[in-house]
């Protein structure tokens, strides 16, 4: 079996896995996909690879291994993360939020992952972005947000292009909840009534824990005490396997409150034991510190990232495409793969400058940057080298398919600039290549010195072409 086919039958066997509840095994075939990974240094199934260890690692409770593989996967983002590993790690990160019980941050996290989950149109993590909000604002006692937040969710978790049953549940569970804290029984009821109509949950442990919490919500709403509390202790049982304290904690206050109303002394004190115990045993906890050190640490290389971006563009600047560009050429040395380097500025953008002003020719330069980001691959990098001049930078692909490309942005610039409501003219661009196939290029100052021998001769045959350097 070839490496590729190798990755990919244990990528189904994660999906099989994680769709029959099967976690342990699960975690034991991402541990096998991240060491192939990391064996063949491919960069986007070790990010995958991270994050379903991550994820699942949070499903059954192991939170040290969370907190290692959510760190990880954000450090692998910063290198070579496209729009969907982002989108992954802000849901990360909000776990670690929730961990630190820090709302605000959870609540930018969450809508870094919505804006980019309604940019890539995957329903699924624009209904878990909106669930999650939900349940942060619930928590904040939002309830009215919390409800729109939840409907939302739902919306988008009943379209056909969700395949998961799980994203399902979590909508209503949500939806619930909000419900619940409206006072709403009949809404929270419809619900109930399509979580409980499902044969089995034990696929969904967490879902399932939180269902009877909120079952037992409702029961305690409908003024139903000895039955609300049956479902309470169920929670608490169910809870305690997945080690999910901040669960407990609300379930033992409330199972308090209504021991103070049916039980007898001796069950009370029982009951009040066990939540002094568990009080303590918080106390205690390190991966709650643990997750405050590792939120300081997230934000600090965010911050950092904001360093490697252009002003003007929100392109890659300058820096950023050497130093990352030159990290893949030594790869590429390594694995006798090809980089191509495509270099283009603006044809006569400084007759644009000259006659509408300089502030337009910032318009058109962030035009050219638009409309090139809307075109590229998720693994290419796309940067402003300077001026109206930038770089694209292209990994595992032939020179005939890079001209291909580079073709390609010179008619969509062209095209779409005509019909642009904001430019005054057309722009048109010219284009130079070069990649490290025929010749020694170990760093990206070599590549690029290619590149712009051909896009000066570009330049030379009359602009508004594109050339290869041979």
């Amino acid at each position: 079996m070839n490496r590729e086919h190798e990755i990919t039958a244990i990528s189904t066997g994660i999906d099989h896995a994680l769709n029959t509840g099967k976690y342990y095994e699960a975690i034991e075939l991402a541990t096998q996909l991240l060491n192939k990974a990391e064996l063949h240094s491919i960069d986007e199934v070790i990010l995958t690879a991270h994050y379903i260890l991550a994820s699942t690692y949070y499903y059954i409770g192991n939170f040290e291994k969370v907190l290692y593989h959510i760190e990880k996967h954000h450090a692998y983002c910063l290198l070579n993360g496209n729009k969907s590993d982002w989108m992954r790690s802000y849901y990360l990160q909000y776990l670690v939020s929730q961990f630190a019980s820090d709302y605000d941050r959870g609540e930018r996290v969450l809508k870094d992952m919505l804006s980019s989950a309604l940019d890539l149109k995957d329903h699924s993590h624009i209904s878990m972005a909106y669930g999650r909000l939900s349940h942060l604002h619930n928590k904040k006692g939002e309830y009215e947000q919390a409800l729109e937040y939840a409907s939302l969710g739902l919306r988008y978790a009943q379209s056909k292009e969700v395949e998961r049953e799980l994203y399902l549940i979590q909508a209503h569970l949500f939806l619930m909840e909000s419900a619940l804290n409206l006072q709403d029984a009949h809404l929270a009821l419809n619900s109930i009534k399509y979580v409980s109509d499902l044969s089995d949950l034990s696929n969904c442990p967490r879902e399932k824990g939180f269902y009877k919490f909120l079952k037992a919500r409702v029961h305690e709403l409908l003024d139903e005490p000895e039955i609300a509390f049956h479902y309470y202790t169920i929670a608490k049982e169910h809870d305690s396997l997945l080690n999910d304290y901040a669960s407990l904690k609300d379930i033992q206050q409330k199972r308090i409150e209504l021991a103070e109303k049916i039980c007898d002394f001796d069950e009370l004190a029982i009951i009040q034991k066990e939540y002094i115990e568990l009080l303590h045993e918080m106390e205690h906890i390190t991966w709650v510190k643990a997750a405050l050190e590792l939120q300081i640490r997230l934000q600090s290389a965010s911050c950092k990232t904001k360093e490697n971006i252009d002003y003007l563009t929100g392109l890659f600047n300058r820096r950023y495409l050497e130093e990352t560009t030159d990290l893949k050429l030594k790869k590429a040395l390594k694995n006798r793969s090809s980089v191509v380097c495509i270099a283009f500025d603006i044809d006569n953008l400084k007759s644009i400058n000259d006659t509408f002003g300089h502030l337009m020719g910032d318009e058109a330069i962030k035009f050219v940057a638009h409309t090139c980001s809307n075109e590229v691959r998720k693994e290419d990098l796309l940067g402003r080298f300077g001026g109206d001049e930038f770089v694209l930078v292209m990994q595992d692909i032939s020179l005939e398919d890079a001209k291909r490309k580079a073709n390609l942005l010179a008619e969509k610039v062209m095209t779409l600039s005509a019909n642009s409501d904001i430019l005054p003219i057309p722009l048109t661009i010219s284009i130079g290549l070069g990649d490290n196939t025929m010749h020694n290029i170990q760093s990206f100052k070599d590549l690029f010195h290619l590149a712009d021998l051909a896009l000066y001769q570009a330049k030379k045959n009359g602009k508004n072409q594109v050339m290869t350097y041979v």
